[in-house]
């Protein structure tokens, strides 16, 4: 990591963007990192109730507060691992060795989070909390340090447009790959014994994701010390940063609801899969379609951004996903083609949202910064992971609470009311949700042009400090 040269100061440094243009091979590099993220992430976020509740035998309000109880627990480590990380300061940089150093326990914890125990009632309730504690610890150590590199590597808001392409291109295909690939893999390591199956199937997708952490950790180039201030920023102190930080709490409120929509309808889909459609395995074919469409949409919406804005880009997406989910409600043909389909339409536009989302959160931190003096780029990622994760817990807590009111009742044949409110809670409620989000995003005005404008005010800022210093 570079550090001051003489008579040069720490916040001259801190601004200074190694990336003014888009370099391939680190936005390649950086994107895969999140490849290896959404090995972990999406297995979790479409499988994990269905586990609960059908293989081990969970009920399913049960399931889904234990999925909201470790995530509350989010709200401690999140923010305290933003505050450690943009403390640290190592001839390796800031964020990058704790990527390295997560890796291996992140692969562990996978594997125990899909271990069947033995137990059963008020203990394997207990252990199911305590497992998914562990994972979530896991994953904030390796993943918030990851998310803040995008705010560290430039300052630049089309560079990190660039970013954003080419972190969510590679997720999804981590996304597509444990969509389309889990249940099969679990037949098949399984054969017969579903437990079995998910865990050697978690296993592997927890060793096959060690190749791209590692690689986040030893080829990206963090280019930009932390101010001297930001060493030693408190929680306290960043919280008031953003709580007076308008763009950051518009995304963030636009993301919990997005988020909410966006859980509930993939964690119900698999059950419309099994009990309507009557085809568990092809919910495999939607979750890929709609990681191969984000996958595909997604540089068209980044280059749409470009002409245009990214407020402009996340409405259209929302109405793109709204539109979807009210045919998807509406359509006639049970089939699982068609209904494929639809799921595509609706992952369109979630490509809008997710590169709009991670496009716009890194520069929100120059806004708190010419605003308040105060750089808090890690703590700004951690706040929102925890809410992220906050939404997602309350989404799957919601969704159990939803399937128990229908009357569903695990591997047995549903009444005809029980699936028609399935097919409502999978479509109207995610819907419902997003057009909230769609509001929220309306008062977004952090375009480029403005952002460009924050810039050259903190390089004049740093250039007058480092003249100061010098004469001094």
């Amino acid at each position: 990591m570079k550090q001051p040269e003489a008579g040069e100061s720490a916040a001259s440094v801190a601004i200074k963007a190694p990336l003014e243009r888009v370099d391939q091979w680190q936005a390649a590099a950086y994107g895969s990192g999140d490849l290896g993220f959404n090995l972990y992430w999406t297995t979790v976020s479409l499988y994990i109730l269905y586990y609960y509740t059908d293989v081990l035998g969970i009920p399913a309000t049960a399931a889904g507060l234990v999925f909201l109880l470790a995530m509350l627990w989010d709200a401690v480590t999140d923010p305290v691992m933003g505050i450690i990380a943009q403390r640290t300061r190592t001839r390796w940089g800031s964020y990058r060795p704790f990527i390295a150093a997560g890796a291996v326990p992140l692969c562990l914890s996978m594997m125990l989070l899909f271990h069947d125990p033995g137990l059963d009632g008020i203990a394997l309730i207990a252990y199911a909390l305590a497992v998914q504690i562990l994972f979530r610890t896991a994953y904030t150590i390796a993943n918030i340090p990851y998310s803040a590199l995008a705010s560290s590597m430039t300052d630049s808001s089309r560079v990190r447009n660039a970013l954003s392409a080419w972190r969510i291109s590679l997720a999804t295909i981590g996304s597509a790959f444990v969509g389309y690939s889990t249940l099969k893999l679990v037949s098949f390591f399984g054969q017969g014994d579903a437990a079995r199956g998910f865990f050697l199937t978690a296993t592997l997708y927890g060793v096959l994701s060690l190749p791209f952490l590692l690689t986040v950790s030893c080829r990206i180039n963090e280019g930009r010390a932390r101010p001297r201030q930001a060493m030693t920023v408190s929680l306290r102190q960043a919280l008031g940063v953003l709580r007076h930080n308008r763009p950051f709490l518009i995304v963030l409120a636009a993301t919990m609801c997005a988020t909410l929509g966006g859980v509930i309808s993939s964690k119900t889909l698999v059950y419309y899969f099994k009990y309507t459609l009557g085809d568990e395995a092809a919910v495999g074919m939607a979750f890929a379609a709609n990681s191969l469409i984000i996958l595909i949409a997604t540089p068209l919406w980044a280059v749409l951004t470009l002409h245009t804005s990214k407020r402009f880009v996340w409405r259209v997406g929302a109405i793109c996903s709204i539109t979807g989910s009210v045919l998807l409600f509406l359509n006639p043909f049970e089939t699982v083609w068609v209904v494929v389909g639809l799921v595509a339409l609706v992952g369109t536009g979630a490509a809008a949202g997710y590169l709009s989302f991670w496009s716009a959160l890194p520069d929100t931190v120059e806004y708190g910064e010419v605003r308040s003096g105060l750089r808090v780029e890690s703590p700004t990622f951690g706040i929102m992971s925890f809410a992220q994760k906050a939404s997602y817990g309350l989404a799957v807590a919601l969704a159990g609470m939803l399937l128990d009111l229908i009357g569903y009742r695990p591997n047995v044949e549903q009444s005809a009311a029980t699936l028609a409110d399935l097919k409502a809670v999978m479509t109207l409620v995610p819907a419902a949700f997003i057009l909230i989000a769609v509001l929220v995003i309306g008062h977004y005005s952090l375009d480029a042009r403005n952002h460009a404008r924050l810039v050259t005010i903190l390089r004049k800022r740093a250039a007058r400090e480092s003249r100061n210093s010098a004469l001094s």
